[in-house]
């Protein structure tokens, strides 16, 4: 057995089991769309599938307002929810019922890989002669998974010496400075020249997994190894940056720790080469807004998270496009979520900082391949427009996390790009997070949204 079985969706098995579900080929007269859906703490996720599937689910029957782009609206004769044969199932009616529900609540994430299917049938195109051909089946394949297992995409390129000395150094600035006290004098005491010793390796190595943690809860989120961050690992896996750990001799703490680096890092290489390298369409998730609340730290190492995931996306894509036909990324869509936290005149605010945060050199280069959106895959706010001063100004109206009654608030200007160091002190957000909105049970048709059937326009369009 792997030691790494506890890393979902990494153990040699569940990697094989994953990757031949992923190859497997739809009969003729089917055909499908596979898209990936991921994001950063905090992000979203669970809620963007489950609302995302639902639309799917009821596009056909509801105004086209409900969900404007739904190119197959006038085809569909019959729409159906299954399982995808060899893949954890996403929980996607136990999450719609905690949006339903009375009083409702926002769904608990997803852990691991899981997948949905939404099947449709189709009648033929209008051009063709409907008399000769079956309905056609059309597949449109969900991929959930965790956004903390693209921090471990840096990985493949770097030695356990490189790692290390960019962990350290991390780990000595801002607030990760306080944060890491007790792992880093932990392993500031290890002779990584001295025998192998498990428990003192297993003590730091749990430290260090306190210590990601840690950082997590403080609104930090470039975190590694990510997969640290969920589950419980055996202490005999456990490794922590030592960059004095170079060139130890085998049978050392040094050695030890190197061979558990590159033992994690190759399940790491598997999955990205059987798993990742099939999921050709890629929803990534950001949440900007609550790093904006959260300051100039948070938000500029939120910024380092994404820039290093989506220039990992590029430095795996094209190496694995020479050998493989599956390793290749047609399409990326770059998200910023909780729309509905900011009024409608900010959202190409919120554009344009997620484009400064990627960099013009990305966008120019990706183009054709990557789209950049602002969405509310559930909207809990509705917007008013208030006389302030003699101003008309536009307020949000919605029930703040843990209250039961509605309030307005004004959440302040969004820039449009990332703003300077001094610049920071001059801004001031008003960034709440809201309940969901009461709907009730059944709702059959799209939850209310902000953007999000343009999500499946930039992805097949």
């Amino acid at each position: 057995m792997s030691p790494f079985t506890w890393l979902p969706g990494l153990a040699a098995d569940s990697l094989s089991a994953i990757a031949s579900a992923l190859a497997s080929v739809s009969p003729l007269n089917q055909a499908g769309y596979r898209i990936a859906v991921t994001g950063l703490q905090r992000s979203g996720k669970t809620v963007f599938v489950t609302s995302f599937v639902h639309a799917l689910l009821h596009a056909k029957d509801a105004p086209v307002e409900a969900f404007p782009f739904f190119p197959w609206r006038e085809r569909v004769r019959e729409v159906e929810l299954q399982d995808i044969p060899g893949l954890p199932a996403f929980p996607y009616r136990d999450r719609l019922a905690d949006l339903l529900a009375e009083p409702p609540h926002w769904p608990a994430p997803t852990e691991g890989l899981s997948a949905v299917r939404v099947r449709l049938r189709l009648a033929p195109a209008a051009r063709l002669d409907r008399r000769l051909l079956e309905p056609q089946t059309l597949h449109l394949d969900l991929i959930d998974y965790p956004g903390e297992w693209l921090l471990d995409l840096p990985l493949l390129s770097l030695d356990y010496e490189e790692w290390s000395a960019e962990m350290e150094e991390l780990a000595n600035a801002g607030k990760r400075t306080a944060l890491s006290v007790q792992w880093s004098a932990q392993a500031r005491a290890l002779d990584p020249a001295a025998k192998e010793d498990p428990f003192a390796l297993a003590h730091i190595g749990s430290a260090y997994v306190d210590y990601l943690k840690r950082c997590r809860s403080e609104g930090l989120s470039f975190l590694q190894p990510g997969r640290f961050l969920g589950g419980t690992a055996p202490l005999e896996t456990l490794f922590f940056p030592l960059s004095r750990a170079r060139s130890s001799r085998s049978g050392t703490n040094g050695a030890a720790l190197a061979r558990r680096y590159e033992a994690y890092r190759k399940l790491v290489r598997r999955f990205y080469e059987q798993v990742f390298g099939r999921l050709r369409r890629q929803v990534l998730l950001v949440d900007l807004l609550t790093a904006l609340q959260q300051g100039q730290e948070s938000f500029a190492d939120l910024a380092l998270a994404t820039r290093t995931v989506v220039e990992a996306f590029e430095d795996l894509r094209h190496p694995l496009a020479k050998v493989l036909p599956i390793g290749r990324l047609d399409r990326l869509s770059l998200v910023a979520t909780k729309a509905d936290h900011i009024t409608s005149g900010q959202l190409n605010n919120l554009v344009g900082l997620l484009r400064d945060m990627l960099g013009e050199p990305f966008m120019r280069a990706n183009a054709r391949q990557s789209g950049l959106l602002a969405i509310a895959s559930v909207r809990a706010t509705a917007q008013v427009t208030r006389l302030w001063q003699g101003e008309a100004m536009q307020f949000l109206r919605g029930v703040p996390r843990g209250r039961s009654d509605a309030v307005e608030v004004r959440p302040g200007e969004i820039p449009g790009q990332i703003p300077d160091r001094g610049s920071w002190p001059g801004f001031v957000f008003n960034i709440r997070d809201f309940e969901p909105p009461r709907l009730g049970a059944p709702f059959e048709k799209p939850l209310p949204h902000i953007n999000l059937d343009k999500v499946l326009q930039s992805l097949i369009a």
